[in-house]
């Protein structure tokens, strides 16, 4: 297998699990509109820093 195929992406595994839990945030906030956008915003972060890192190794 090469080792492109090998290659995890980060971003869209940090996006996805952003928006889940911003979802449970925004029902628990009672405001499911701000819970998403804070949910992706954290997850887009935490996946790009999750590439970054990778890429380094």
């Amino acid at each position: 297998m090469s080792e492109e195929k090998k290659k995890t992406d980060y971003l869209g595994m940090g996006l996805g699990l952003g928006v889940a839990m911003g979802t449970s945030l925004g029902i628990l906030m009672d405001n499911i509109g701000l819970g998403i956008a804070i949910g992706t915003s954290l997850g887009v972060a935490f996946g790009t820093a999750m590439n970054q890192k990778h890429k380094k190794e």
